[in-house]
Parts: C-alpha cells; sequence; structure tokens
C-alpha cells in the first residue's frame, strides 16, 4: 500500500507540475498575442494621424474651390482612415479601454461634423472656402488630434500593464518551479526539466526569429560614388522580434535598388514574411525602374500571398543612379525617409498608402543629390522610440538626431542608434533599423 501511495503521490505531483507549467505556458502566449494586438493598433493610430493630415490638407484650399484632386486625396486619405480606425475600434472593444472607447466615439462625431458639415459641401460647391472655414477646419483637426493622442495614451498604457503581467506570469513560474525543487528533490528536478523545456520553446522562437531577420538583413556589394552604412537594434529581452529588412541591391553598373520594409506583427511570421518582401521586390526591380509600379506591383503579389488580413507593410523603395547621383523612389506609408545636405535634413513624403491595406496607385518622386549628400532610411522604430518618461521621439526628434550625427554613413548608423537607446534608458520597445546612402556626385556625369 505504501508503495502504491507512494506511485500516486508521485504521479499527482508530476500531473499538477505539467499541468502548472502547461497552463502557464498557455497563458504567457495568450499575453504576448494581447501584447502585439494592442501594439499594432498603437502604431495604426499613427496612421489615423498621417490620414488626418492629408485629409486636412485636401480641404486647406486657400480661398479656391477644392480641386478634384485634391477630392480625390480627400476619399482616399477618408476611406483609408476609417479601415483602421475599425480595426482600431475592435481592439479597444477586445481590450475594454472604456476611455478609449469613448474618445473613439467622440472622434467619429467630430470626423461627421468635419465630412458633412464642410468637406461635403465643399466638394458640392455649396460652401465657399473662407478663412472661417479654414479656422473651422484647424480647430476639429485639433480635437481629432487631442483624440488620437488620448487613444494612444491608453494603448501604451494597456500594452505596458499586458508586459508587466508576462513578466510576472514569469516570475510566478519560476518561483513555483523553485518550490517543487525544494519540496520534491530528484523528482523536482525532472519536473524543473520538461518545464524549462516548454519555456526554451518560446526563447528559440525569438532566437530563430533574430537569425531569420539577421539573414535578411543585407551586407552590400559596394556602389560606385556611393558609401553604405547601415545599423540595426532588436528589442529589449523580454520584446518579441518584429519584421524589419533593408537592402541595397546592384541592378546594373549604374543603378541600384535602395529598400526599406517594415512588417507588422511579430515573432517568427513576421520574420519569414520578410524573405518574401527581399527577394519579391528584388524580382520585380530587374524587370522593371519605376518604383510606383515595383510598390503596385508587389502589393498585388502580397494580398495573394499573404492570408493574414492583419498584416501590412509600410515600404520605401528606391532606385538609385550612382553616375548622376538621382534617386527616385515611392513610399507605401513609410514616412522615415530623410535626406541630409549638410547639417539640415529634410523628409521625404509618403507617396501612398501602406501595402496590403487597399489597392492603390502610388507616385513617383526624384530626389537629386549634391555631393556628400546623404539618404538616412530607418523603420517606426526610430521615430516611434520613447523616452524613459514615454514621449515619442516623432520625426522633428529624429532629424534633430541626424542633422547632429557624423558625415561617415557607418558612424552616422550607429550615432543614431546609440542616442535613442540613451534616450530610452537602454529599453527599446521595438526593433530599429537604420541604412544609411551617401552620394558623392562627379562632375564628368554632365558630359
Amino acid at each position: 500500500m505504501g508503495t502504491i501511495a507512494s506511485t500516486l503521490f508521485i504521479a499527482a505531483a508530476i500531473f499538477f507540475s505539467l499541468r502548472v507549467a502547461t497552463v502557464t505556458r498557455t497563458r504567457i502566449a495568450t499575453l504576448l498575442t494581447r501584447e502585439h494586438t494592442v501594439a499594432d493598433a498603437a502604431m495604426l493610430m499613427s496612421r489615423v494621424a498621417l490620414s488626418r493630415v492629408d485629409i486636412v490638407g485636401a480641404l486647406q484650399v486657400e480661398g479656391r474651390a477644392p480641386s478634384a484632386a485634391a477630392q480625390r486625396a480627400f476619399r482616399s486619405a477618408d476611406v483609408l482612415r476609417r479601415r483602421q480606425l475599425g480595426k482600431i475600434e475592435r481592439v479597444v472593444a477586445a481590450e475594454h479601454l472604456t476611455g478609449a472607447a469613448a474618445a473613439l466615439r467622440l472622434y467619429g462625431s467630430v470626423d461627421r461634423v468635419l465630412r458633412r458639415e464642410i468637406a461635403e459641401p465643399m466638394f458640392a460647391g455649396q460652401l465657399a472656402p473662407s478663412d472661417e472655414i479654414e479656422e473651422s477646419i484647424r480647430v476639429l483637426s485639433e480635437v481629432e488630434g487631442n483624440y488620437e493622442r488620448s487613444i494612444t495614451l491608453d494603448l501604451a498604457r494597456r500594452e505596458d500593464a499586458l508586459d508587466a503581467q508576462i513578466k510576472g506570469t514569469i516570475d510566478s513560474a519560476i518561483y513555483l518551479r523553485s518550490l517543487w525543487l525544494l519540496g520534491f528533490g530528484v523528482l523536482a528536478l525532472g519536473i524543473n526539466l520538461y518545464s524549462a523545456r516548454l519555456y526554451r520553446q518560446l526563447a528559440d522562437e525569438r532566437t530563430v526569429t533574430k537569425i531569420l531577420q539577421r539573414a535578411f538583413i543585407s551586407s552590400f556589394v559596394p556602389l560606385p560614388n556611393c558609401e553604405i552604412g547601415s545599423a540595426y537594434k532588436s528589442a529589449d529581452a523580454h520584446a518579441a522580434v518584429g519584421g524589419d529588412l533593408f537592402d541595397v541591391y546592384r541592378l546594373s553598373n549604374e543603378l541600384a535598388l535602395i529598400l526599406i520594409a517594415d512588417v507588422s506583427g511579430k515573432g517568427v511570421d513576421a520574420a519569414v514574411i520578410t524573405a518574401f518582401v527581399k527577394f519579391t521586390v528584388r524580382g520585380i526591380a530587374l524587370r522593371r525602374r519605376d518604383p510606383a509600379q515595383i510598390l503596385s506591383e508587389f502589393n498585388v503579389a502580397f494580398g495573394q500571398t499573404v492570408e493574414n488580413p492583419y498584416l501590412f507593410v509600410s515600404m520605401f523603395v528606391g532606385i538609385l543612379d550612382t553616375r548622376k547621383g538621382e534617386l527616385i523612389y515611392a513610399s507605401a506609408g513609410h514616412d522615415s525617409a530623410f535626406v541630409r545636405h549638410g547639417r539640415d535634413v529634410r523628409q521625404l513624403s509618403v507617396t501612398g498608402p501602406v501595402l496590403g491595406v487597399m489597392v492603390e496607385p502610388y507616385d513617383t518622386k526624384s530626389v537629386i543629390f549634391d555631393d556628400g549628400d546623404c539618404l538616412v532610411l530607418s523603420t517606426d522604430g526610430l521615430t516611434e522610440a520613447r523616452s524613459r518618461a514615454g514621449e515619442l521621439l516623432g520625426e522633428d526628434g529624429a532629424m534633430e538626431i541626424i542633422a547632429r550625427a557624423p558625415e561617415e554613413p557607418q558612424r552616422l548608423a550607429d550615432f543614431v542608434i546609440n542616442c535613442i537607446r540613451e534616450r530610452s534608458g537602454g529599453r527599446l520597445r521595438d526593433d530599429v533599423a537604420i541604412l544609411a546612402v551617401r552620394v558623392h556626385v562627379r562632375d564628368d556625369h554632365l558630359a
């Protein structure tokens, strides 16, 4: 009986320990999924702000009737913003964020006023532009901006709370594991090995993701008349790795593909998709030299290949003529693109929406470099880096750092990474990738 009782006791102990380990792993996985979803919603909120800027820009016509192009820009930005807000509303409802939900409702009320009482009458010719109308648009936009910041703050607080829950769950699991070691000796050691294997799977997933991601952060073939520098810094140890990617690919003796992209989501799935992004864009660029066509063709391929409707990609694609010092580019919702001329830095404009959301045409723009100008591209981990107080760096802060950076591209990239690490106290919320290309223009290309 004693042997049977001991066996039953040991079996019960093993079952309980395994059950605790499995439940803990499941809870951590669930919390991670929620944290990633909230983080993606916060990122979408920043895209909503960009759409609002586009909408206001289409309405502020300085006393003239809105053009057909302005109307198209308004409707395109309005459709994109509604889709983004729909996704955010689902996350807010799932997380029971009452403050953010109330802000979203008020945001919708202000948006309806802007659309029904100003935009639609203006486009129908029933409301003439005036200083009073311009002031109303500005005030309504500021109100929407306040609600955007309130919603973003609620999402950031929930993300921090989920992160604390994850850490607390892990700490509790470690504590319970130590008790089993103390209470059951060798038996607990065996149970600990099993539990450790379960936890190791989470760490292994992150390791595999990092290996995949670093494999897709290219080493560069030298380009004539160019210096190239790059840097990559992953988020802190508790955060899942994202889908950051950059590439410099020589297309001919004089032309090179310049690419940077950020895949939404975290973990192995996002990292694997970077392979699809890199090699699909390369393949298209070998056939086409128009960045807008490259983005449009990739957008179709992405929609046909990736089945997850919540994944999207922001991307900057440029074709650099290394002899002329000319860059033609198109940007799919990727606003972290800058040109440095001496100590002056300017931001390159976005030419279309992010990829994977809708099928929209993209515009192509060009940049003529002076000798020594530097193209600086980054993923949104730069502009969305937070200080210890939780303040976002933003585009202005990023440009200020780039302006102070050394001229040599590799030192510039390293300098930017070090600055945001110091600003955040060494704890980054998101991965950051930096690509810097300094162009030397020779006078003989005009001959």
